[in-house]
């Protein structure tokens, strides 16, 4: 509780920029373990992460990874399933940075460059590599 008088923000700030941000749920046409792994996803990120413009792409992210597990698991018995397993991976991947799921895109390039140059070297990266 703040102590004091409230501000002319807090007064005039509406009651639904107060309320808790709600979750995206799986759309009644996706399949059990599509569904599954929707929630999943959703609750692995902040609540405001998603809002309800992103649900064609979160659906079809989770697809694609559906998709990409069911065609490595068919690899070991059929090779011929290496296209679709590469084409889901391939989709997944561009779906997640558009999601800012994957580190790129949720990362500033700046504050990469800054770790790097902080990076301190281990005792095993100074040995050198002796192979060449």
């Amino acid at each position: 509780m703040k102590r004091g008088r409230k501000s002319i923000a807090e007064i005039t700030m509406s009651p639904v920029a107060n309320a808790k941000a709600m979750r995206l749920a799986p759309p009644s046409d996706l399949g059990r373990d599509e569904a599954a792994l929707f929630r999943q996803l959703v609750a692995s990120c902040p609540a405001e992460h998603f809002v309800a413009s992103d649900m064609p792409l979160v659906v079809s992210f989770v697809q694609a990874t559906v998709l990409s597990r069911r065609a490595a698991k068919a690899l070991s018995k059929d090779a011929s399933y290496v296209t679709v397993w590469e084409k889901a991976t391939r989709m997944q991947a561009t779906l997640a940075t558009r999601l800012r799921l994957a580190p790129q895109s949720r990362i500033d390039p700046k504050t990469v460059g800054r770790r790097a140059t902080a990076h301190r070297p281990s005792a095993y990266d100074l040995m050198g590599n002796d192979d060449d």
